[in-house]
């Protein structure tokens, strides 16, 4: 369940490509991504997808694919819907995560203001230098993903690293919209976000991040 949360809290910045904007000295491939990412940032308000989510684990025989739908709202708000292979709501704001299941009296709540906090200090408010002192981190194009930089993120830290071993985030080269997250556990174990049908700015409806009494 924590890693869920991580990976929820994650994923808020990580589809602005915010958290993988830091610049290398020498210049190199970062340069680039973090000129064009900080314009674009501006710019953005809401975003709308298609996800396929798959959890690898020593535990399990075959991966499990999950998918559905996600609006975001920034800075902070997140709608997840599951259609399949069970039906299954997530809402994040500012303070709490919810998980609701339709038809089942299963809800969870959790207060995530300290971990919101504790996300923002260590993934997006940061300058460059100061990103850097918290995590390796490499850019590439990646040519098993036509049109993507592949970026790598190690945590320096054994605060993250205890939660987090390794992040890898590819972005659209043209657009710079997250186009799959990966987060690779302590034990091994990873969890895969592939984003399609990318929309931005477009209207989100009223009522959309209230939570069900």
């Amino acid at each position: 369940m924590r890693a869920r949360h991580l990976f929820a809290l994650l994923l808020t910045s990580a589809c602005a490509g915010v958290i993988a904007t830091a610049a290398a000295d020498p210049p190199d491939l970062f340069d680039e991504v973090y000129a064009r990412a900080r314009q674009q940032e501006a710019t953005l308000r809401t975003l709308g997808a298609r996800f396929t989510e798959t959890t690898e684990s020593t535990l399990l025989k075959d991966p499990i694919l999950a998918r559905g739908t996600l609006v975001i709202e920034w800075p902070s708000r997140m709608r997840l819907e599951y259609e399949a292979p069970e039906r299954r709501t997530v809402i994040v704001d500012e303070r709490r995560l919810v998980m609701l299941s339709p038809g089942r009296d299963d809800r969870f709540e959790r207060d995530i203001s300290t971990a919101q906090q504790r996300a923002r200090r260590y993934f997006v408010d940061k300058n460059p230098a100061e990103l850097r002192r918290q995590f390796d981190i490499t850019a590439s194009r990646d040519p098993r993903l036509e049109g993507a930089y592949r970026l790598v993120m190690i945590p320096r830290r054994k605060q993250i690293r205890e939660g987090l071993a390794e992040l890898r985030l590819w972005l659209d080269a043209r657009t710079l919209f997250l186009r799959r997250m990966q987060m690779i556990f302590p034990d091994g174990d990873r969890r895969t976000f592939d984003l399609e049908d990318v929309k931005t700015n477009q209207p989100v409806a009223p009522g959309t991040f209230a939570v069900p009494r």
